[in-house]
């Protein structure tokens, strides 16, 4: 296996170092984690939105990552209804247990 450091590739430049493939992997995993923005995608410093004049791609993950955090507050406020109406049930049933209890006792 011919292993030359600086060995001239297509797709390299000169200025660019030579990365293993462990450290392309890394590289990559670690820019689909975390994703240069776009120069044509300029967020609207007002209301951290974008503007108009990009390609649209984060116009639609802004939509979606909104709708999806809409959608898990409902389903917790939802949760949060359903557990209150459980605790009265229950408070309400002991209150009922504890009735019964004393004047049949």
């Amino acid at each position: 296996m011919n292993n030359q450091l600086n060995a001239p590739q297509d797709d390299r430049t000169e200025a660019e170092p030579f990365l293993s493939r462990q450290q392309y992997r890394q590289q990559q995993e670690k820019q689909r984690r975390h994703p240069e923005p776009d120069p044509d995608d300029q967020l609207n410093p007002d209301q951290g939105t974008p503007v108009a004049g990009g390609n649209g791609e984060l116009h639609r993950r802004a939509f979606a990552d909104e709708r999806a955090s809409q959608e898990q507050e409902e389903k917790v406020s939802r949760l949060k209804r359903r557990l209150n109406i459980a605790i009265v049930a229950l408070v309400v049933a002991i209150i009922i247990v504890y009735l019964i209890l004393f004047y049949v006792g």
